[in-house]
């Protein structure tokens, strides 16, 4: 008996055991089955990064856990209550969900999850109770089996989740709500990263887009810019080439090489209607297939045909065949000696002075893969007008010049004789002008010694007087001055020895004073300086000195050696004059006081000194 109590205890025991360890199997397997949806939601957020791949994403990974067939997110704003339908799946109502606002869900299962914000596990019995009791209304395809759980963010419901199913023999469980409740509290976590990688690539991408589309804008601008700098500064070279000296032919070439820089050209050439309109010429032509073209009359070519429309034309081969068929041109016209070879695409602008056509430049190609664009048109039509201007201005000149050359011919021509007769004539005015020269030099300077003579020296002197009196400190002085011996040597050695005498004293008297200082001599041994912008009072007494010591020096005359001497009278300039002679006069009395102290010296004038000569003219 005791022991078939104690098998019993130990096969109570052993039930108990299994019973907790199927819980705990149970309990594991859930455990598990959560994990793998955790890991799997946690791969969805680092791997996607469009929502629009989420929620399928979701979904599928829902139903490898759950019967989903049919899923659906709604999000939830609870400050304004709208409802907004992320995803939906439905074998049965999927086509219906696209006329249904949402708006509708707040009267369904899903606005009763939201409002009780509890999860919720909705069999047809307990759907009906709800109808009933007016807690929602029925919509849709009524399901067998109905399970939905709130989605949180922090506290607040953001939205719900819900499967349902149409099979009444299948039905969810607690477990089922327990292991959809752990999916969906996650669920949130992966929304918000996937919507920030989302959001992330989308303002990367806008960016991204936005940066490329100004580079593209900057490329453009660039592209532009520096077009608009070639075409300026192939404008300012046509501007320049106007100005210069070149004949038309260097003229014309340079401006074909301002062309090739900014569009292929090598096949180029200018047209210009002759005065009377009938004819063209073609002072430039460059071809690859055609020699030079010649002057000839008005016809049916691409020439003419811009002139007539006097617009700018781009000409292609199909364009070609149309004005061809409308009888506008006829090809081959430039080349009607031999075979032409057409171009492929053909390109000319009018030139107009004061919108009348003078011409036309084209520039032509035949290549076949080659065809000329509305851009260069534009740049032609745009460089053909200064080179109008340019043209104009440079006949125009080439004109004038011929006409000036002619004219100078004609002119040289009729006044050769003219020349001559000038010629003689000038000779005749020239020898006129020396012999007045002359006459105003000898009626001025001393004959013998070449200073200025009493009549030049007097009228200096009231000019500079005039000119010093108007100045606070004048700077002025005469000095007067008398040769020692000088009659002695004219008697005894001869007049001749005497005007060499007085020919080398002058010498030796310019030779002491400045150049801006003025000698004169007043006639027989009498001579007079006038000093100018002197600084110093002092100053008139050192160019008396320095006179004093080249008279002293012994002078050679003809064999004869002989001394000499000069007495030195100083009259500075003072505010108390009022006259030139006056001036004069006491230099004069200044000298005379100065030969009387003894020979070779000078003496600065003093008022006594005029007292003195006055006594000695009374007695």
């Amino acid at each position: 008996m005791n022991n078939l109590e104690t098998l019993q205890h130990q096969l109570k025991r052993a039930s108990t055991k299994i019973r907790r360890l199927l819980t705990l199997i149970e309990r594991f397997k859930e455990a598990y089955t959560i994990q793998g949806a955790l890991l799997q939601l946690s791969e969805l957020a680092s791997s996607i990064s469009d929502m629009a791949e989420f929620y399928p994403a979701i979904h599928k990974m829902v139903s490898e856990q759950l019967h989903a067939e049919n899923f659906y997110v709604v999000l939830y704003d609870s400050e304004t209550g709208q409802y907004s339908l992320q995803y939906f799946s439905d074998e049965k109502d999927q086509q219906l969900i696209a006329s249904v606002p949402s708006s509708a869900f707040s009267r369904g299962l899903t606005g009763y999850v939201a409002r009780t914000e509890q999860p919720l596990l909705c069999d047809e019995a307990q759907f009906d109770a709800l109808v009933q009791s007016g807690e929602i209304l029925a919509q849709g395809s009524p399901s067998a089996h109905w399970m939905g759980i709130p989605l949180w963010r922090d506290d607040k419901v953001i939205g719900v989740m819900a499967i349902q199913s149409y099979d009444s023999q299948y039905r969810y469980n607690e477990h089922d709500l327990k292991l959809f409740n752990s999916i969906g509290s996650n669920t949130v976590i992966a929304l918000d990263r996937v919507k920030s990688r989302e959001l992330l690539e989308t303002t990367v991408r806008q960016r991204t887009l936005q940066l490329r589309q100004t580079n593209e804008s900057l490329q453009k601008e660039i592209k532009e810019r520096t077009h608009a700098e070639k075409l300026q500064a192939a404008l300012y070279k046509i501007s320049e080439l106007t100005a210069s000296s070149q004949d038309m032919q260097a003229f014309y070439r340079a401006m074909h090489n301002v062309l090739c820089g900014l569009m292929a050209a090598d096949n180029c050439y200018i047209a210009l209607l002759s005065q009377d309109g009938t004819k063209l010429n073609f002072p430039f032509y460059l071809d690859q297939y055609s020699p030079a073209a010649v002057d000839r009359p008005l016809g049916k070519g691409f020439t003419e045909y811009v002139i007539r429309c006097a617009e700018a034309r781009l000409i292609n081969n199909d364009e070609a065949q149309q004005l061809v068929e409308r009888g506008e041109i006829r090809r081959g016209i430039s080349n009607l000696g031999g075979p032409s070879k057409y171009s492929s695409s053909w390109l000319g602008a009018p030139l107009k002075i004061d919108q009348k056509v003078i011409g036309v430049i084209a520039v032509q190609s035949y290549e076949a893969g080659y065809q000329y664009t509305d851009q260069e048109l534009t740049i032609l039509r745009f460089v053909s007008q200064h080179i109008a201007v340019a043209i104009q201005r440079k006949l125009a000149a080439e004109r004038q010049r011929q006409h000036q050359e002619e004219l100078e011919r004609k002119v040289f021509e009729s006044t050769r004789e003219l020349r001559q007769t000038n010629l003689f004539l000038r000779l005749q005015v020239e020898e006129r002008k020396k012999a007045e020269q002359k006459l105003f030099y000898d009626a001025n300077h001393d004959v013998l010694t070449g200073l200025a003579n009493r009549q030049m020296f007097l009228q200096q002197l009231k000019q500079q007087f005039a000119l010093s009196k108007r100045q606070a400190h004048p700077g002025m002085a005469l000095l007067f001055l008398d040769l020692d011996r000088f009659k002695l040597i004219n008697d005894t050695l001869g007049h001749h020895i005497g005007d060499a005498f007085l020919v080398e004293s002058s010498k030796r008297l310019l030779s002491a004073i400045r150049e801006h200082d003025l000698a004169a001599r007043f006639g027989g041994d009498e001579f007079v300086v006038m000093l100018v912008n002197l600084q110093h009072a002092q100053d008139a007494e050192e160019v008396a000195q320095r006179i004093i010591d080249k008279f002293r020096q012994p002078y050679q005359l003809d064999g004869h050696k002989t001394q000499s001497g000069v007495s030195v009278g100083i009259a500075p300039l003072t505010l108390e004059y009022h006259h030139a002679d006056a001036l004069l006069r006491d230099a004069d009395a200044a000298m005379y006081h100065a030969k009387a102290l003894g020979r070779g010296r000078y003496a600065v004038f003093q008022p006594e000194m005029r007292d003195q000569m006055l006594k000695a003219l009374s007695n």
